[in-house]
């Protein structure tokens, strides 16, 4: 049984999102991508659609609104339509509530920080005091390729992550501009790159398969086996959500 992966999408961008798709679909999912209305007027039967599949996936993309945290925007940020934001935040307080297995990625995990409670750092550059003025590069530029990977990660253990990978730091590519400031209190921080910002996050109380990670493991999977086991775990935490909803009809 190949599970149906709910794919959120920014209503104004109508690329596919294919390095995120054949991620899915190589780890033996199906891919289903969602994109809410510009104006939000489907946003409920949107959610609903993300609440009857699998499991589903908050990828990377445009800025939350700083007004969703209670922040003044940055000259940095550079958001997307209001229904965007409204779409996935209520997605991930649902996935949370409701067990749906969550990869969250870059923006995602912001995504589920936000709608949870946590606040953002909106400019990493301008914003972030570096611990002991120690600087790392979190959007890297060429001659790196988006799939580079380009600094590590440690990873906590006991973290879901370090059941995952079997090992206590991994290599990420990096490619955002903003960070989680206040971890919202339904989530746990679980992953730090070597200045302090948080990389990735899981929930707190008992959920079959609720992370975010800050880096882009779409962008990896052809040659990082980190990144492939990954989006197989979470595939096989969806693909066993749909056997039960099967056993039940």
């Amino acid at each position: 049984m190949r599970p149906r992966i709910a794919l959120t999408a920014n209503p104004e961008n109508t690329t596919g999102y294919p390095r995120y798709r054949k991620a899915i679909e190589d780890a033996g999912g199906e891919p289903v991508l969602v994109r809410p209305a510009s104006d939000g007027h489907d946003l409920a039967q949107c959610v609903a659609a993300v609440a009857s599949a699998h499991g589903v996936l908050l990828p990377g993309g445009v800025d939350v609104d700083p007004a969703e945290y209670g922040g003044t925007p940055h000259p940095t940020v550079s958001p997307g339509p209001a229904a965007y934001d409204a779409f996935e935040l209520s997605v991930a307080r649902m996935a949370l509530a409701s067990a749906l297995p969550t990869l969250a990625i870059c923006r995602g995990m912001q995504v589920i920080n936000v709608a949870l409670g946590g606040t953002l750092y909106q400019d990493i550059e301008d914003c972030y005091e570096r611990p002991r003025g120690f600087v790392l590069q979190h959007h890297q530029q060429p001659p790196h390729p988006r799939g580079e990977a380009t600094h590590d990660v440690d990873v906590l253990d006991g973290s879901i992550l370090t059941r995952l990978f079997g090992v206590r730091r991994v290599m990420t590519n990096s490619l955002h501009h903003q960070a989680l400031r206040r971890i919202a209190y339904p989530l746990v921080a679980i992953g730090w790159a070597r200045d302090g910002i948080v990389e990735a996050v899981e929930a707190r109380e008992s959920h079959p398969f609720f992370v975010g990670v800050q880096w882009h493991p779409e962008e990896m999977v052809g040659h990082d086996e980190p990144s492939r086991v990954l989006f197989r775990a979470f595939v096989e935490e969806a693909r066993r959500r749909a056997l039960r909803v099967a056993s039940v009809l």
